[in-house]
């Protein structure tokens, strides 16, 4: 990547990848990395020592969802344990018609969030500060979202017991989903890292669980990027 036109260089990955990005979009991604960079020298919303990443190691990161995985239009999705506001903002920004709500148990991240939406004078999207074990018994929260998204927050059994509440659905009967690219909710989709076959032999067991699929997070592009070793998890319940 060419350090000088990182927009530039992300928008063409996404073309690549079939996500088309308009003007008003790259540059309400651009003025996010440099909203996020500015209140990481405040708080730790990121690795100081990953900043000069904020691109290729965040931003594209969080975009690479929508390589690999189709919402239906206009989804409600919760971003669980957002930080920084990752994967949230950038799926926001890029999925305009979606809401979203970001939660984070650490007040001075959700603080950051807040001033970062207001700033890019985003719609249809909250930050809310808690845990989301208590915060998913809110009568306005429990059972209202299609999807949840997380980024390497926790186990991935720990995800998906506190993803449930939150999602409309959970539990019942369902036929089989017929042939199409798009992801059926209620649904967790989760980006991991690490050998993570233990974990989903676990979560596998667990009654809300559907199925499980696992893919690496190759997409056009990623070769010119370090190896990480990621994944896409998609938890269907």
């Amino acid at each position: 990547m060419n350090p000088e036109t990182p927009p530039i260089w992300f928008r063409t990955i996404c073309r690549k990848n079939g996500l088309m990005v308009d003007d008003k979009q790259i540059d309400q991604i651009e003025r996010y990395a440099s909203l996020l960079l500015e209140w990481n020298k405040k708080i730790n919303l990121i690795s100081r020592k990953d900043e000069e990443n904020v691109w290729s190691g965040h931003i594209l990161h969080s975009a690479s969802i929508l390589f690999a995985v189709k919402f239906i239009d206009n989804p409600s999705v919760v971003d669980l344990g957002s930080g920084g506001g990752l994967p949230g903002i950038p799926l926001k920004i890029l999925l305009p018609r979606s809401t979203f709500m970001l939660i984070d148990s650490t007040q001075k991240k959700i603080t950051a969030i807040q001033d970062i939406i207001t700033k890019l004078g985003l719609q249809g999207i909250e930050a809310l500060w808690g845990r989301a074990e208590e915060l998913s018994r809110q009568s306005n929260l429990s059972s209202h979202f299609d999807y949840i998204v997380a980024r390497a927050v926790a186990p991935l059994d720990d995800l998906v017991r506190w993803s449930a509440p939150f999602l409309q659905g959970v539990g019942r009967e369902r036929a089989a989903e017929p042939e199409s690219p798009t992801l059926q909710p209620p649904a967790l989709v989760a980006l991991k890292g690490g050998d993570i076959q233990t974990e989903i032999a676990k979560t596998t067991r667990m009654k809300e669980v559907r199925s499980i699929e696992v893919s690496d997070l190759n997409f056009s592009g990623s070769e010119d990027l370090p190896s990480t070793g990621k994944k896409i998890v998609v938890v269907k319940f």
